[in-house]
Order: structure tokens, then sequence, then C-alpha cells
């Protein structure tokens, strides 16, 4: 691989420009399929994979705005797609867990999700998909890595 040239030539411009124009698909789709946004569609799918947790927890998971994830959650419950109950050992944390149209909702999403991740991957030769998803595991950890770094350089 050679120097880039431009910046629509890095890694990360490259990586930035897919994601987007997958989410701005998700956005779409889910909104006009399941009547719901990308950051509640993803909200319900952090709460999902923990059975029980909090949008303290939904927001570090995410890596997001506290409050981004609050207004998701309060649509959610308006729209009867989650519980939330007060943590017993600690009082001052709201537990959230999905109710069973919040499941049903859920898998519905989770399944045209997947059938876009088919159709994606399969534009992709032989095992390149394998190799696409190992490849994209060891940047990920790099990148954290480097964002680890930034932060001690910080204290």
């Amino acid at each position: 691989m050679g120097k880039p040239k431009s910046v629509a030539e890095l890694l990360s411009y490259r990586v930035l420009r897919l994601s987007n124009t997958l989410a701005l698909h998700s956005s779409r789709y889910y909104r006009e399929q399941f009547g719901l946004t990308l950051p509640e569609w993803r909200t319900m799918s952090i709460i999902a994979s923990r059975s029980t947790t909090t949008a303290r927890d939904v927001s570090r998971v995410l890596a997001t705005d506290k409050g981004w994830v609050g207004i998701s959650v309060e649509s959610l419950w308006q729209h009867g797609y989650l519980t939330r109950s007060p943590d017993k050992r600690d009082g001052r944390r709201t537990l959230l867990s999905l109710t069973v149209k919040g499941k049903e909702m859920h898998d519905a999403i989770l399944s045209a999700a997947r059938r876009r991740q088919r159709r994606l991957l399969a534009t992709l030769p032989g095992d390149a998909a394998d190799t696409l998803i190992a490849s994209l595991d060891r940047l990920q950890a790099e990148a954290d890595l480097m964002l680890e770094e930034l932060s001690a350089q910080k204290k």
C-alpha cells in the first residue's frame, strides 16, 4: 500500500465514510420499517445484550453522550419497549430491561441487521470476510491503545 495522496485515501476517512453510509441507511430503514431511530436501536441492542443494565453503562459501552442515551431510554420507555426500576442495592441507579414487546422489536431489527451484514460480506471474495473481521478487531485494539496512550500523557 502506497503513501496516501489525499485525505480520501486515509484508512480513517474510508472507515468513517463506510460507517456514515451504513448509519444513514440504518437510520432511514429502522425509522421506516420499525418506527425507531438509530440511537434508540443502539440503546435497545445494548440493553438486550445485558438483560439488565443502566443508562450510564449503555453510554459507556457505546462511547457516547449520556444525554443522548437518556433521550433514547425515555422514548423506548414511552413506547413500551423497556422497563425502568430502582436498583435495590443502590437507590441512585435505575435498572433498564426490555419488555416482551421490546424483545420482539429487538429480534426483528436484529434479523434485518443480520440480512444487511450478509449482503455486505457476500461482496467479498473467498475468506476475505473472515480476514476483514479479524483485521477490524486488530485495528480497534490498536486504536484503543492509542487512545489510552493519549489519556496517560494527560496525567
